[in-house]
């Protein structure tokens, strides 16, 4: 007996674009058809009114086999001022589903914990086995201090550093953005420092940060956010490299850090893009094989947030966790749905860690290992934002890399730029902002918090978040 496969396609003419708008115009019956299909991103690129075929060059993006039982890092951030409330947190988010912990640090107790020695870090930390459950530093200031405090805490438990994950979280150049400076050359040399005692002790840890979501926060645009990583990879890539660590090596280091919104196709898309950026800097320093796979760490966005109604951030951030699993993220934080408010209720916090089991294990995500591949959709998208990215990459490098970029203060104009753009987008009516500026409960319902986010006064110049339904909530 044999058995003829027939391809479904066969004897069927292949169709051009133009065939496709022609139906589409049919369809319309006489609405316009640029207003009705014709969209494009923050970045002038097309996302509508054309039919999508497979863009020359794309294919895979080096998609991970996933675990089944676990297929992303859930990753919980613990916000908490004082180490009792921090390790409550932890603990309650271990036993409820997560596996990684991010542990905010802040050296005033404003928005994270000040932990000042290895005893506050350890405190907040007790009961929590290390070895199994990664935590990783989020802080601006001290970044180096409690970089040294998390190793020493490792040292006193006498945990094995080989297997050892986790993150130190080192951003300087973040820093410096977020402060409104220019970076202290020093903080490259303590970075260089704490890339030699990493990695003889502990060489499974990140070590530096390439946070993308840092501008994206502030209203950047998918470009400049991808920019703003690949600039980020750039500079970590050079300071690893004159402490003497190889290309693979360096490679691995480095952690992304990008955001997620409710912009599913174009979030899938981005984390694709980001991906093909990675594999292509860090292979121009030498790296090869699986070091040019990127770790990521998507982030469900801030800015797309909700005070007036948080409930509806739900949606938001559930729609932001499906784009980030579909998209590859290899670790996922969906933030509570209070973030808008103040600091998260034990409510909020389970809410959000069980977004990333209703996404595992009822919507069955993790059973795919590349969700979006062969969408000519996504592949075009990720192709042409992208392209997009690197163009703004090298004219960051132009200017002398991405920290020379943001102390003459020219990137955070171009973000400011988009962040306008937006807002008069939304005002004008061509975004809309769900139970915002469209379909607004008359009768929103409060949620509780642990109390309100304190008012930090910050430079002008400074890289500030920015939550754009906060500039309509006011609004009648």
């Amino acid at each position: 007996m044999s058995e003829t496969l027939h391809t479904l396609a066969a004897g069927f003419p292949a169709k051009a674009d133009a065939d496709w708008r022609a139906l589409a115009e049919k369809a319309l019956r006489g609405a316009d058809f640029n207003s009705t299909l014709g969209r494009t991103t923050a970045d002038g690129i097309s996302r509508g009114g054309t039919m999508f075929t497979r863009p020359q060059g794309s294919g895979a993006v080096d998609a991970r086999e996933k675990d089944v039982f676990l297929p992303w890092g859930m990753r919980q951030t613990l916000v908490e001022a004082t180490a009792e409330d921090a390790n409550a947190a932890a603990l309650a988010d271990l036993m409820g589903g997560v596996s990684e912990l991010e542990l905010k640090l802040d050296p005033n107790g404003q928005t994270g914990l000040n932990a000042i020695d290895i005893d506050d870090m350890d405190a907040a930390l007790k009961g929590v086995d290390l070895s199994i459950a990664p935590v990783h530093l989020d802080t601006v200031l001290g970044q180096g201090t409690h970089a040294h405090t998390l190793l020493a805490l490792y040292a006193r438990r006498r945990i094995d550093g080989e297997g050892l994950r986790g993150g130190l979280g080192l951003n300087p150049i973040g820093r410096a953005a977020r402060q409104g400076g220019a970076l202290d050359p020093e903080c490259f040399n303590k970075a260089k420092g704490l890339v030699d005692l990493a990695q003889a002790a502990f060489p499974q840890l990140t070590i530096f940060r390439a946070d993308g979501a840092l501008a994206f926060e502030a209203g950047a645009s998918e470009a400049q956010e991808l920019a703003t990583m690949a600039a980020s990879v750039a500079a970590y890539m050079r300071l690893m490299g004159d402490s003497g660590l190889d290309a693979n090596t360096a490679a691995q280091a480095i952690e992304l850090r990008l955001s997620a919104d409710a912009d599913i196709h174009l979030t899938i898309a981005k984390l694709r893009a980001a991906r093909r950026i990675f594999a292509r800097i860090v292979s121009s320093f030498g790296a090869d094989g699986d070091a040019i796979r990127a770790n990521i760490h998507a982030v469900s966005a801030c800015r797309m947030l909700s005070a007036k109604d948080p409930w509806t951030n739900l949606i938001r951030n559930a729609c932001a966790g499906f784009a980030a699993a579909s998209g590859g993220a290899d670790a996922i934080t969906i933030r509570p749905l209070t973030d808008a408010i103040g600091r998260p209720s034990g409510f909020a916090r389970r809410v959000a860690r069980n977004l990333h089991i209703l996404l595992a294990e009822e919507s069955h995500i993790g059973k795919v290992t590349d969700p979006a591949a062969g969408s000519y959709l996504h592949e075009t998208l990720a192709e042409n934002l992208a392209q997009s990215a690197w163009a703004l990459f090298q004219e960051i490098e132009r200017r002398g890399g991405l920290a020379a970029a943001f102390a003459e203060g020219w990137l955070q104009g171009e973000i400011a730029k988009a962040r306008e753009a937006k807002l008069k987008r939304i005002a004008e009516g061509e975004e809309i902002i769900l139970g915002v500026t469209k379909y607004p409960d008359p009768d929103p319902r409060a949620v509780e918090t642990t109390g309100p986010w304190p008012l930090i006064e910050e430079p002008e110049t400074a890289l500030k978040p920015v939550f754009l339904a906060e500039q309509f909530e006011g609004a009648e």
